[in-house]
């Protein structure tokens, strides 16, 4: 989610500033194409196990924040589209999966409670880079801004990464 969120936050700077779009259609059509990858691949990899979704969908994190971080510096339209189809992959895959941990780890009698949690954990990780990315470019500039929070996602989704790889299965290996 807070992939999404510094996305969204992004996005919109980065057409206007960089790459001088200002035509509310091609913005419009930048986010329906985000919303049309994430809902893609949700609907196309039921099959795919959780586990096996969330390292896809942390793996793709990185490219996708290179891409986007790419799209600013160069003010290339085509890395901006790239960089959204890729953030719609990585988001579908890790909100497909979480949510089916969530609704196999949540008891019967408290699942709609246990999901309603998650999607609140969800609504938090999309507000705080948005919000983050507002003050700090209002302190600094949007350029900072925009790395600080690519690096902190990026630092984030490799250590979940290393964790997600080293413990298979949910279990943590003896002794450590």
């Amino acid at each position: 989610m807070a992939l999404v969120a510094f996305f969204a936050a992004l996005a919109p700077s980065v057409l206007a500033n960089e790459l001088h779009v200002t035509s509310h259609a091609v913005a419009g059509a930048i986010f329906l194409e985000l919303a049309a990858a994430v809902a893609l691949v949700i609907a196309l990899t039921r099959s795919l196990s959780s586990r096996t979704a969330m390292l896809w969908s942390l793996g793709l994190m990185l490219p996708s924040l290179a891409l986007l971080v790419t799209a600013q510096f160069v003010g290339s339209l085509g890395v901006m589209i790239a960089s959204t189809a890729t953030c719609g992959v990585a988001a579908g895959l890790g909100y497909r999966g979480s949510l089916q941990v969530v609704n196999q780890i949540a008891p019967d009698d408290r699942r709609a409670e246990v999901v309603s949690a998650y999607f609140i954990c969800c609504f938090l990780g999309n507000a705080l880079p948005v919000i983050g990315i507002g003050v700090l470019s209002t302190l600094t500039s949007l350029t900072v801004a925009s790395l600080v929070f690519a690096a902190t996602i990026a630092a984030f989704a490799v250590i979940a990464l290393i964790f997600g790889l080293k413990y298979q299965g949910g279990q943590a290996p003896q002794g450590e």
